[in-house]
This record gives C-alpha cells, sequence and structure tokens, in this order.
C-alpha cells in the first residue's frame, strides 16, 4: 500500500471513499467492508504526483452542487463562492435578471446562479474547446445557455456581468496540482490583469459587474476602473472579489 503520510487527510479519505463508490460522508459506516486497494494505490500515487484531486475523482462540490471537471478546465474552488454571493445579492430584486458568466469554464458559476435565481437568464461563454466540453456535460438539462466565444461575443446586454476570469501574472509561482490545469485558465499577462482589463473595457451598456481577482494590487486596480466599486474579501480576509454598477 502507498503511504499517505505525505497526503491530507481529507483527501485520502475523499480518495477512498470514490474507490469504494460511496460518499465521504459514508466512508465511516463502509469501513470494515473490503475495497480495492491496488485501485487505492494508484489514486494516491497519483495525487502525490502533482494531479488534482478532482481530475482524478472526476468531479468535485461547488456551492452545493457537483461539478464535473478533468483534463483542458480550471478546477471550481471555494474561494469563487464568494464570487456566488455577491453575484446574488447584485441581482437581488431584479426580476428575470439576465447574466453573463464570461470564461465559464466547467459552467459552475452560471450553474449556482441559475440554481438559485430559476427566473434568471443566464449565458456563459467559454473560448475554450476543451472547457466548454466539460461546461456541456455540467449544464446539459438545465436553463444554462453557452456561447462559445471570446468574452462578450454573442451575448445580449445583461443586468450582471460575472467572470473568474485568468488572473495570475507570467512568471508567478503556483503548486504542482494548479500548474496541471490549463494555462489559459491561470494567467492573465505580465501583470495578470490583461483579462480583467479586457472585461472592464466591455461593460459599457451592461448593468453591473462582478470580478474575482487575485490579489490587494488587483483588487486596487480593478477598482479605480470601475465607479463607486466595493472590495469583497474572502474568508481569509484577502480581497477576492470587485463589484460595481455600470
Amino acid at each position: 500500500m502507498v503511504r499517505t503520510e505525505s497526503l491530507p487527510r481529507h483527501e485520502a479519505e475523499v480518495l477512498e471513499a470514490f474507490v469504494r463508490g460511496v460518499s465521504w460522508s459514508e466512508l465511516w459506516s463502509r469501513r470494515d467492508e473490503a475495497f480495492d486497494v491496488s485501485r487505492f494505490d494508484e489514486l494516491v500515487a497519483r495525487r502525490l504526483g502533482g494531479e488534482p484531486l478532482a481530475y482524478i475523482t472526476g468531479s468535485t462540490n461547488f456551492y452545493g452542487l457537483e461539478i464535473r471537471c478533468g483534463s483542458g478546465v480550471l478546477v471550481p474552488r471555494p474561494e469563487t463562492e464568494i464570487l456566488v454571493e455577491v453575484a446574488l445579492e447584485m441581482i437581488r430584486g431584479i426580476d428575470a435578471p439576465t447574466v453573463i458568466d464570461i470564461g465559464t469554464g466547467t459552467g459552475c458559476i452560471a450553474l449556482a446562479i441559475a440554481a438559485k435565481r430559476p427566473d434568471a437568464l443566464v449565458f456563459a461563454t467559454e473560448s475554450s474547446d476543451e472547457a466548454l466540453a466539460w461546461a456541456r456535460r455540467n449544464v446539459d438539462g438545465t436553463s444554462v445557455r453557452l456561447v462559445r466565444g471570446d468574452l462578450f461575443a454573442g451575448c445580449p446586454r445583461a443586468d450582471l456581468v460575472v467572470s473568474n476570469p485568468p488572473y495570475v501574472a507570467i512568471g508567478a509561482e503556483l503548486p504542482a496540482d494548479v500548474r496541471r490545469e490549463p494555462s489559459a485558465a491561470l494567467y492573465g499577462g505580465p501583470d495578470g490583469n490583461e483579462v480583467l482589463d479586457r472585461i472592464v473595457d466591455g461593460l459599457a451598456g451592461h448593468g453591473a459587474v462582478a470580478l474575482e481577482i487575485g490579489t490587494r494590487e488587483q483588487a486596487v486596480h480593478v477598482a479605480s476602473r470601475l465607479p463607486d466599486a466595493t472590495i469583497h474579501p474572502d474568508l481569509t480576509g484577502r480581497p477576492r472579489v470587485v463589484s460595481a454598477r455600470c
């Protein structure tokens, strides 16, 4: 058996539950049952080798939704749930709002908004064919409308534009597993602001915007380009989202 001391306990449990074919919450009641130890060892070795956990299991939980993902698409992260919370607050009180999720990736943000606001018309744009394939798997059977294109292409004017764009500066150090995710979804130019600036440049005519950012400097930069912008921290107190009415 592969030694799992170097693997966070929760991740080892997630992999064991995956091999057993049960949910993590069911794991403890099934621990006495035999399972495929060699398969578990294989998956642990992959994780220790730097493969993202969500790529191994094929899905991850985001805002209470099970989101399928794998190679070629950005893994949804808990901090992005702050972006969903801000977005929902910004469309509160608007009947049947139109929302555009730019660079949707797996579709997780668009799906979370649509789940909480079934009256909303939610568009999700994506320029990567690989990411779009994952988004299609996730939005199938929902009201979210996928659009293949760059930024706002193919979408109407919206009450809210929301995005978790590439915002990592080229050359920044990232964990090994994050480096396995698509670079186009991570890196936003020399200072990380390239896509953020393009989105801000295209906001004319839209009602509001909420953007995920990665650093305090980015928060200040984006906020300086938007009228009466608000910077929202994540649970660690770090700036995570910039929002504004356009």
